[in-house]
């Protein structure tokens, strides 16, 4: 008797649940339609613009260079001048929205796309940007 209560209580969740992710995932679903028609698959590389980084840095490329190659990060290079960690990485986001924004304007990306790449992967590509250095001994 447990057993048939217990794959009825199964049967039934399953089937809830089945009707809650057919409401949600309807193609046919006006609020959720322009998901079904996106352009699949979407690319966007941001790629950093070292000019710019100088004068945020207030450093010239030849100094930016030397430490490089002796193996300073982004990160220690900022921290050196009094560049807290906090607003290196918000200048990079803010430079990474400005090619977000522009991209999603000209129709290379979609919103979604947009949120997804703002929310999963641009936080790690600005810290992987700063704290990295293949010379670092």
């Amino acid at each position: 008797m447990k057993r048939i209560i217990v794959v009825l209580i199964a049967i039934v969740t399953l089937n809830l649940t089945g009707n809650v992710v057919g409401v949600y995932a309807n193609k046919n679903n006006e609020e959720f339609k322009d998901i079904y028609e996106r352009k699949v698959p979407q690319t966007f590389h941001y790629k950093f613009d070292y000019d710019k980084l100088y004068r945020f840095l207030d450093i010239s490329e030849k100094e930016y260079r030397s430490e490089w190659n002796n193996g300073k990060t982004i990160a220690e290079i900022a921290e050196k001048r009094d560049i807290y960690p906090q607003q290196l990485i918000a200048y990079l986001a803010e430079k990474q929205f400005e090619a977000l924004d522009r991209a999603l304007k000209n129709g290379d990306i979609d919103r979604y796309f947009y949120y997804d790449y703002a929310i999963s992967y641009m936080k790690n590509d600005i810290i992987e940007f700063i704290d990295r250095n293949p010379n670092k001994k």
